[in-house]
């Protein structure tokens, strides 16, 4: 009984200090994300759509590892990807980012 008490207790613990979230932001291509101070975000998929009916994923490659807090997420106003697309203007970019606090 105290084995199971124990082990309730540390899962309960893990998740109240879990703090990952996931969060899909979107912006234009040329503009910027800022990230809010304290957290810092990581990007799982980025993907690019001009209005049409689907997305076109494109590689993390383009974009750093890891952002903190008060640091700008720029988006390419241009990037191979977008020849895909049948309107080049008014590109927008779609982000799944996980977010934790630091």
């Amino acid at each position: 009984m105290r084995t199971l008490c124990v082990f309730v207790v540390l899962i309960f613990s893990k998740l109240a200090f879990a703090q990952d979230t996931t969060l899909v932001k979107s912006c234009y291509g040329g503009g910027s994300l800022t990230v809010p101070n304290g957290v810092t975000w990581v990007i799982e998929k980025a993907y690019i759509n001009s209005g049409d009916g689907y997305n076109i994923l494109v590689s993390n490659s383009n974009f750093k590892k890891i952002y903190r807090g008060a640091e700008k997420l720029q988006t390419p106003y241009y990037m191979a990807e977008m020849e895909l697309l049948d309107k080049k203007d008014g590109v927008f970019y779609i982000f799944y980012l996980r977010q934790s606090k630091e």
